[in-house]
């Protein structure tokens, strides 16, 4: 990972190419949590070549046989890793973890996205049954909308109409800059900044500090840090 001066914002010119795949990697390389996990897997990895050797003079019986190269299919359930009498490899179950297919990536790696060596996982999107009464859900966010169905009649003309509708509902928020739009174009000043935020946290900053990056920095460091810990796979959402 190269290091980067969190106080120069010209150190960061290179989000400016950065695709939605890119950038979902560039916030959970800074998770401390799966950096942990990676030194950890890669030090057993590591071992185990040292015992059973390297593809193509790996020692696949043996290494098969050894339990630390699997986890309980039961601990795997995020994902479509093969099972092999109720087991999954380490590496898919890792990646299943995080979200994404391949090997497990360094977090000190670059660009594991466009080396072809990270593939994320399709995310389905939840859809929340919106019940008459639930203003909790809707509130005053402008990001939410909801639609009313008649369930006694057929679906697909509702459906076909009620796309429509989302459509022109999202066009006027957007131009009344109620709503940002979808795109990694319009998001890609505040993920930026986010991550500037995160390398300076990492650098151990005191918050004050961040005030050169931007005025508001504790609200952005909070986004910063829910797109480190989860919320980097929305990103795959955008439009590029």
């Amino acid at each position: 990972m190269i290091e980067r001066d969190w106080q120069q914002a010209g150190q960061y010119a290179f989000t400016t190419d950065l695709d939605a795949a890119q950038w979902a990697w560039e916030f959970l390389r800074r998770n401390p949590t799966y950096r942990a996990e990676w030194q950890a897997f890669d030090r057993l990895w590591r071992e185990l070549e040292s015992l059973y050797g390297r593809p193509p003079n790996r020692d696949f019986a043996a290494w098969k046989r050894d339990p630390r190269t699997w986890v309980a299919a039961s601990d795997c359930a995020d994902g479509e890793c093969r099972v092999d009498q109720d087991k999954v490899l380490i590496e898919c179950a890792f990646g299943a973890r995080w979200g994404f297919y391949k090997f497990p990536p360094d977090p000190h790696d670059d660009d594991v996205v466009g080396a072809g060596r990270l593939t994320w996982r399709p995310q389905e999107a939840s859809l929340p049954l919106v019940e008459h009464d639930d203003a909790a859900w809707l509130g005053r966010d402008p990001q939410r909308v909801a639609l009313g169905f008649d369930l006694s009649l057929p679906l697909a003309d509702q459906l076909e109409h009620a796309k429509r509708r989302l459509q022109i509902v999202q066009r006027q928020r957007i131009t009344d800059g109620s709503l940002r739009a979808p795109t990694i174009a319009a998001w890609r000043e505040t993920l930026t900044i986010a991550l500037r935020l995160l390398d300076a946290e990492m650098s151990g900053a005191s918050g004050p500090h961040m005030a050169c990056v931007v005025d508001d920095w504790r609200s952005q460091l909070d986004t910063a840090r829910a797109l480190r810990d989860g919320g980097y796979r929305r990103l795959l959402r955008l439009r590029d």
